[in-house]
């Protein structure tokens, strides 16, 4: 069975959520380390979308090469004349050399490495990973399958976004126009389970989404 998008965001939420049943244990030497595996909870949550869109673009180049279908937003994506020089060399070279070259392989490792300098996180990265990947209306498919609105999505997932960025970028210390002592940014237990698991659904919907396939 070929790995897909999905497995990579469930085994993302599967590692969100040990982390959470480890900070749920009695004997853990302090409050401190309960609170950093909540946080790093929250951190593989998130990584379960971006995981999960880094994967569904790479699969789509697979099915580009097979299907001659581009999608635009694919067509635009930008890699370096380096990178386009090197695969016209290579092909130079095995002409010159009377051998076959699978140029499809450099072009995919080409773009899987300009994708792994992408973040596609928040809301509108998120829709610009579904539009690499050919997926049209994605959010607003994603809403009806919910029973919310696309707002509703756009404001909770930013929200999860933001909070995972104070974890990653500044330790998760409280911000104070005049600090005098180290202080954290508080964080619930059962509020994290929450969001762990609207992650969960929502990367669901979007599965469904995109094995539906676009309307016509």
């Amino acid at each position: 069975m070929p790995f897909l998008p999905f497995d990579a965001a469930r085994a993302c939420i599967r590692r969100s959520r040990r982390f959470l049943e480890l900070a749920a244990e009695p004997n853990l030497p302090d409050g401190q380390i309960r609170n950093d595996l909540r946080r790093t909870a929250i951190v593989m949550s998130i990584a379960a979308m971006d995981s999960y869109m880094h994967w569904l673009v790479f699969r789509r180049l697979s099915e580009v090469r097979r299907e001659g279908d581009l999608p635009k937003s694919l067509a635009k994506f930008s890699v370096p004349f380096a990178d386009l020089a090197s695969l016209a060399d290579a092909l130079i070279a095995a002409r010159r050399a009377e051998r076959d070259i699978r140029p499809w392989v450099q072009v995919k490792n080409t773009i899987q490495k300009e994708l792994l300098k992408e973040t596609f996180q928040s809301y509108e990265q998120v829709a610009g990973a579904l539009a690499l990947a050919g997926v049209e209306k994605g959010w607003s498919r994603t809403a009806a399958r919910m029973g919310c609105t696309a707002d509703a999505i756009k404001q909770r997932l930013n929200r999860l976004v933001h909070r995972r960025n104070q974890v990653v970028h500044e330790g998760d210390i409280t911000r104070a126009s005049r600090p005098h002592a180290l202080r954290y940014n508080e964080i619930d237990h059962n509020q994290v389970i929450t969001e762990v698991d609207w992650i969960e659904q929502l990367l669901t919907s979007v599965e469904t989404v995109v094995n539906e396939g676009n309307p016509e």
